[in-house]
């Protein structure tokens, strides 16, 4: 009992940080990353305020390809150094992690994927990037990329790139791609 009401007050206080600290690629002292029901996907691994959190399916090995234009549209989940990133409900935390972005920044991972949020999702719930270029994901609790799509974001091709591939985007407009 002590302990779920030590994370809840974690998870005010992360959220009232985030909320001083400002949105998007900003530090935090110590994003919350926890777990929520998004309708029409199943359970994911969402920031304390519900934010669904994304994994760039480009990046292995802890490269971190997201740079510039690609992290304004995909805003990485950084944490001040020195700190620690908070489990939350459905998170382990021997998954949580960090590694050093290229821009100095200390992007925080689960499961090894480096964790972002979508400029698109605007309340918690909302799953808009999920399949964005077939790239962008959002992670299970078990640390796997899920694939199913929110019921509005029917994927579509958005045309032919100088390759001749083609990219698949939700319909639900505004994903820019990469």
């Amino acid at each position: 009992m002590a302990v779920r009401q030590a994370l809840r007050i974690a998870t005010v206080l992360a959220a009232i940080v985030a909320a001083i600290g400002g949105v998007g690629a900003q530090a935090a002292s110590a994003p919350t990353v926890t777990t929520a029901k998004v309708t029409g996907v199943g359970t994911l691994v969402v920031s304390g305020d519900g934010l669904t959190l994304y994994s760039y399916g480009a990046e292995k090995g802890g490269q971190i390809a997201c740079t510039g234009a690609c992290a304004k549209a995909w805003p990485p989940v950084l944490i001040k150094a020195g700190t620690t990133p908070v489990a939350g409900a459905g998170i382990k935390a021997t998954k949580l992690d960090t590694l050093k972005r290229p821009d100095g920044g200390l992007q925080v991972t689960y499961a090894g994927h480096a964790l972002y949020r979508f400029k698109g999702d605007a309340k918690a719930g909302d799953a808009n990037g999920q399949g964005a270029s077939d790239s962008w994901y959002a992670l299970s609790p078990a640390g796997a990329g899920v694939t199913t799509l929110p019921p509005q974001a029917t994927p579509k091709s958005s045309g032919s790139s100088s390759s001749g591939s083609s990219t698949t985007v939700p319909s639900s407009g505004g994903v820019e791609v990469y």
